[in-house]
């Protein structure tokens, strides 16, 4: 059986691994402590976060079926939650998401999924690959300076420009990734002794630094403690990159506060986290990056407009491309 490397045990490496499994022998190289890519949880005992990936729709038959199972066994549950749109802080949409088409999550964290998703499979953790080399075959290196070889194929399922540092420039579709541009954000964790009584379980913001606040708390399977999960505007997190992260923290506690009319400064934990590739500036979709000749590919969310849904899809289509071509 030949070999293959996915770099990367997101949601589109981990599908990728499922789909392929039977024709190859696979190895995912992830540079976290643990799977999951954006379906992520911080755990700052006592309290849990959903920081990456807040909910996802299931739009496609191939991707409803994927997650019927987990569906099945409670892994994934709607989230009817009570949705607000800001302008500033003004509410001047409501809606209940019960009453919607379904928004998923995982239970009882997002990335629950991933751990499911990532039974039985050869997951080499807190390995960053930081070279590819093909003579015969692929070797690849992380940044401790172990080599990996014999693969006979490699895929990457990074963030567009991660890719493109591991990525050789003789790459077929490398000039196709170098023109997406992927932005920003801040994820800003609140845990609370006490319930602040919303009248809102999820809300869109416009016209301010921050983007959106969930009451993480209220998604099924979450506990008692009360969490506000709250994340910055894609504008913010590029003009403030560089910037201290107590100011960040205090910026946008600030920012909550005024939105909400409660001030929640009093919170017991404060912590945020900063991803650097969050979303697609742009939410095109793309085909499959696969080079035959090369037998090296690169895949993701930002294949397909960014979202949950996307990171599958575009697993699926390059499965589908490399089947095509007998790779």
């Amino acid at each position: 059986m030949k070999k293959m490397a996915i770099i990367g045990s997101g949601l589109s490496g981990l599908t990728l691994a499922h789909l392929l499994k039977k024709r190859f022998e696979i190895t995912l190289f992830e540079k976290a402590r643990g799977t999951g890519g954006r379906l992520a949880t911080r755990r700052a005992a006592p309290y849990s976060f959903d920081h990456g990936a807040q909910y996802f729709t299931a739009r496609t038959n191939p991707f409803q079926k994927f997650i019927e199972p987990l569906i099945d066994s409670g892994l994934i549950q709607p989230w009817t939650a009570r949705y607000v749109k800001f302008e500033g802080s003004q509410i001047i949409e409501r809606a209940d998401w019960a009453m919607d088409e379904p928004r998923y999550v995982g239970v009882p964290s997002m990335n629950s999924i991933a751990k499911y998703l990532a039974q039985d499979l050869d997951i080499r953790a807190n390995t960053k690959i930081s070279s590819l080399n093909q003579i015969d075959k692929w070797q690849l290196t992380d940044e401790q300076g172990l080599s990996y070889d014999n693969f006979d194929s490699v895929i990457s399922t990074v963030p567009a420009p991660q890719a493109l540092e591991l990525l050789p420039e003789n790459f077929e579709h490398y000039q196709s990734i170098e023109e997406i541009e992927m932005t920003g954000c801040f994820s800003l964790m609140l845990g609370f002794s006490d319930d602040l009584c919303l009248e809102f379980d999820a809300a869109h913001i416009t016209h301010s630094d921050i983007s959106w606040i969930a009451v993480n708390s209220n998604k099924p399977g979450r506990g008692n403690l009360f969490t506000l999960m709250v994340h910055s505007s894609e504008a913010y997190a590029k003009e403030n990159r560089n910037v201290d992260r107590q100011k960040i923290i205090d910026h946008l506690c600030h920012q909550t506060s005024h939105i909400l009319g409660h001030d929640i400064s009093h919170a017991d934990l404060k912590t945020v986290h900063s991803w650097r590739y969050a979303n697609n500036a742009n939410r095109d979709a793309h085909p499959p990056f696969a080079d035959h000749e090369l037998r090296l590919s690169a895949c993701g969310d930002w294949c397909q407009g960014g979202r949950v849904e996307g990171a599958f899809t575009s697993a699926l289509n390059l499965a589908k491309a490399l089947e095509t071509r007998g790779d």
